[in-house]
């Protein structure tokens, strides 16, 4: 674990850009102030961060731009983190020694050569000498969906328990009684392998106990689920319909898939479930099985996009186009949109709470 704290590593951070992740490389006190063991345990590690930290004082964080890019960093094998031509901060050569109370750094400093120093010199940056407690030297590894220091919003501690009340409370969820329905219907649309199916059969094998797989799932070039699909999630061994289904249909491609038509059939109630989607026969009326006159039970209630968050930088743009057209119309049609994001974080990949910690 980083031991540069905390702050340090955020206003570094900040001064970089994006969202980095420290790793302590050589530390001084724990592999000896060693050249050729600084050398040895850097070397080929990409960004690195040096810090030199003293026993008194303090100094306020002042970035110092290089001004002669070619001589950023001096890579002699004898020297340990040196810094501009001439040099702008040389730390040591050699081997030295602890002394009982510092590590008597035999380097120098000449800042100015190669780094704009804005009016700051060796007594404002380094109480006038080298002498220093320690010296670390941290790997710097750009992390896109690194954790949030805080959750964007707060919830109960994961556990089993919490787990157990999450569940009661959708076995006991039911629509409005005004509505005159027993089950609330869930549109489940997304890309090709975003996971709709998937989603199913993880929400269904939670409530029944035991894992299921009753809706097609897997890798393709293209949508597996080829069939109009209304799921019923049942709870436990008795097998009790829940009082919400889940609705799968194919998957959005760049050039085939669902479209705004089809789309709209099914909010409305038009189609039967097991429909053989047929890219050679749009839906229409004059369909085998077509519901003229669907009840409100019939209409889907709420929408869920299922998105892939590891793939959305990279969506086709015909995809996105398609998926913002599909947005659209729902949003015309009053309805209900939910997202639902795969798993991304390379951290924490067993944790559910980390969809709190990513943005």
């Amino acid at each position: 674990m980083p031991e540069i704290s905390k702050v340090d590593q955020k206003q570094i951070t900040e001064w970089i850009g994006g969202r980095q992740k420290y790793t302590l490389l050589f530390k001084a006190s724990r592999d000896g102030c060693v050249a050729t063991t600084f050398h040895s345990k850097c070397n080929n590690k990409g960004a690195t961060v040096t810090v030199l930290l003293y026993q008194n004082g303090t100094a306020k964080p002042v970035q110092f731009p290089v001004t002669v890019p070619g001589h950023a960093i001096n890579d002699n094998p004898n020297y340990g983190p040196t810094f501009g031509g001439g040099h702008d901060l040389y730390t040591f050569n050699g081997t030295v020694n602890h002394d009982g109370t510092c590590y008597p750094l035999n380097g120098s400093a000449n800042f100015g050569n190669s780094y704009n120093m804005k009016g700051e010199n060796l007594n404002t940056i380094c109480n006038g000498n080298l002498k220093v407690t320690d010296l670390e030297v941290y790997m710097v590894e750009e992390l896109p969906n690194a954790p949030l220091e805080n959750p964007w919003r707060r919830t109960p501690e994961w556990n089993l328990k919490f787990l157990e009340e999450l569940k009661a409370n959708i076995e006991h969820y039911k629509p409005l009684k005004e509505l005159k329905i027993q089950q609330a219907r869930i549109l489940l649309v997304g890309q090709v392998g975003a996971g709709k199916s998937s989603f199913f059969n993880t929400i269904n094998s939670i409530f029944r106990g035991y894992i299921t797989s009753q809706a097609c799932s897997g890798n393709a070039e293209h949508s597996l689920t080829t069939v109009y699909r209304t799921y019923q999630v049942r709870n436990g061994p008795s097998g009790k319909p829940m009082n919400f289904r889940l609705h799968d249909t194919r998957g959005l491609e760049a050039d085939q898939g669902i479209d705004g038509q089809e789309i709209s059939y099914i909010v409305d109630g038009h189609l039967p479930d097991r429909h053989q989607f047929n890219p050679s026969l749009p839906i229409s009326p004059e369909l085998h099985g077509f519901i003229t006159s669907p009840q409100l039970s019939d209409k889907i209630h709420c929408v869920a996009f299922v998105m892939d968050s590891s793939t959305v930088d990279v969506l086709p743009e015909k995809v996105l186009e398609r998926i913002k057209s599909l947005q659209t119309r729902l949003n015309q049609k009053g309805m209900v949109l939910l997202p639902q994001h795969a798993e991304i974080c390379e951290i924490h990949t067993t944790i559910l709470a980390c969809n709190f910690l990513l943005k």
